[in-house]
């Protein structure tokens, strides 16, 4: 890299940061989707597709943190099935990063797009898997006159935790690619809240698999600084304006973002 190019770096990460934590918000996910095509690409910044996937997930706690306050702040956040995703995806995040540095670089790249197109359409499917009528109200969520509802809700957010933070540690995002879906298939949370916990919970887990590639030399300090400050301004106005734009959009967006991506 040049001199020229260096003195733009944190520019580029900043503004990469912002768009990634922006649309990330409105997905329900950290970015690291968004963020890790472009740092790869050599006309912006032309990182490794190892230390593209440990920086942006450095990022994606900002964006977690960021984006999670905003739906909190409007009622949307299941803070049960957040803490539960949250706790497992602690204890599989690290596994899922140790398995990253064993792969190449075209193997995780091949399996991160081939990820993104298979979760793509659940969302946006939901209504056509679900009973007519069947879905409850929000804040209903596998939730019962006992601790069973609770119990069931626990363990249901849990299971999900668990594949989502091995996805997180791998691929370098904040698993929200699975949880979002998840949550709106296995149980009636509306997709305001799947969005909203989702990002609640992956700062945790973000922050195990970031050490993990921290430790594996997979995380750019250069960039990593800078691209998480522009997620902490995208999340936090993505978050604000999610709330505000129709389910059944939102739904789209994310099936249309995950497929075009997981193309490329």
């Amino acid at each position: 890299k040049s001199s020229s190019d260096n003195n733009f770096m944190p520019l580029k990460s900043i503004s990469i940061g912002a768009a990634a934590g922006l649309l990330g918000s409105l997905a329900g996910m950290g970015g690291g989707f968004i963020m890790i095509p472009m740092m790869t690409s050599s006309s912006i910044i032309g990182l490794t597709q190892h230390a593209a996937h440990g920086t942006s997930l450095f990022a994606v706690m900002t964006t977690g943190i960021a984006g999670g306050g905003s739906y909190f702040s409007s009622g949307h956040v299941d803070m049960m099935s957040a803490a539960s995703i949250a706790v497992s995806g602690m204890v599989s995040a690290r596994l899922g990063a140790k398995f990253a540095g064993r792969l190449s670089q075209t193997q995780l790249k091949r399996a991160l797009g081939a990820f993104m197109v298979c979760v793509a359409p659940i969302p946006s499917l939901k209504p056509y898997l679900t009973k007519k009528g069947g879905e409850r109200e929000v804040g209903e969520i596998v939730k019962g006159s006992s601790s069973d509802g609770n119990f069931e809700k626990v363990a249901i957010s849990s299971s999900i935790g668990l594949f989502s933070g091995f996805m997180a540690g791998l691929f370098g995002v904040g698993g929200g690619a699975v949880v979002v879906p998840a949550l709106t298939l296995f149980t009636s949370m509306d997709h305001y809240t799947a969005l909203g916990t989702s990002l609640t919970a992956m700062g945790l887990p973000a922050l195990v698999g970031t050490i993990t590639h921290y430790q594996a030399g997979n995380v750019n300090m250069r960039v990593a600084p800078f691209l998480a400050l522009g997620s902490i301004v995208g999340a936090y106005g993505g978050g604000l304006i999610g709330v505000k734009i129709d389910e059944n959009y939102l739904r789209l967006g994310f099936s249309s973002l995950m497929l075009t991506l997981g193309l490329r």
